[in-house]
């Protein structure tokens, strides 16, 4: 599954190294395809039905290239009111040079990252209202580079985005639990921002894991998938 994907994101195993895709004319990508839940909202206790890797009910998502970048925009649904969240983008470059490497996992995954011109940007953050439902919207220029996900670092430079024909992006909603005074800033910006206490899986791991609930909790909550 995709999961192993963010996971590896979230421990600090990605890295990447440049490849060189076609350049794109302006189009769209699929997607998302659906977008699934990461941890499951209803924990260990809740009577809701949804499940980790449930598909996301009523979310939606574009995802536009053209020669110069892109722009891809999220509407995440579910989410908790008055908690804080960031948009981060793993791209992979050149999604043809991806492959099977040995996980049993087909198409794109983190470990196809130093192969297919791949790392991660930052797209945006914010404190989610009333409805519990959020737009996200993340633009990236061709050379742009990545942004640093951990501690620990990668153990390797990201790759810079290169906007193409066989563009890949895999969108990570992360919650930074409630909104926390003088941190908020910190929250919706950074990788780390306001966390102390990692909730979710491990990447050998399966099963029921809440989402963020208490102050400084933090987990990849959603993932959003274009191709």
């Amino acid at each position: 599954m995709r999961r192993t994907l963010v996971l590896a994101m979230t421990v600090g195993l990605i890295v990447g190294v440049l490849a060189t895709p076609g350049v794109a004319e302006t189009g769209t990508l699929d997607g998302p395809d659906p977008a699934i839940w990461l941890s499951d909202p209803e924990g260990d206790v809740g009577d809701n039905g949804i499940e980790q890797g449930d598909p996301v009910a009523g979310s939606s998502g574009t995802a536009m290239i053209n020669s110069g970048g892109a722009t891809i925009t999220v509407k995440a649904t579910g989410l908790e009111p008055g908690h804080a969240y960031t948009m981060w983008v793993v791209y992979f470059s050149d999604s043809a040079l991806c492959e099977d490497r040995g996980s049993g996992v087909a198409g794109c995954n983190g470990e196809d990252l130093p192969f297919a011109g791949g790392g991660v940007i930052f797209g945006n953050g914010k404190v989610v209202g009333g409805s519990g439902t959020a737009t996200f919207t993340a633009r990236m220029n061709s050379g742009d580079g990545a942004d640093a996900v951990g501690p620990p670092p990668p153990p390797f430079a990201f790759a810079s985005y290169q906007a193409g024909d066989n563009n890949e992006f895999h969108v990570v909603i992360r919650s930074h639990g409630p909104k926390i005074s003088g941190e908020v800033g910190e929250q919706i910006h950074d990788f780390g921002g306001g966390c102390t206490t990692a909730v979710g899986p491990a990447p050998e791991q399966q099963g029921d894991f809440p989402v963020p609930a208490a102050p400084g909790e933090c987990g990849d909550v959603q993932l959003y998938v274009f191709s």
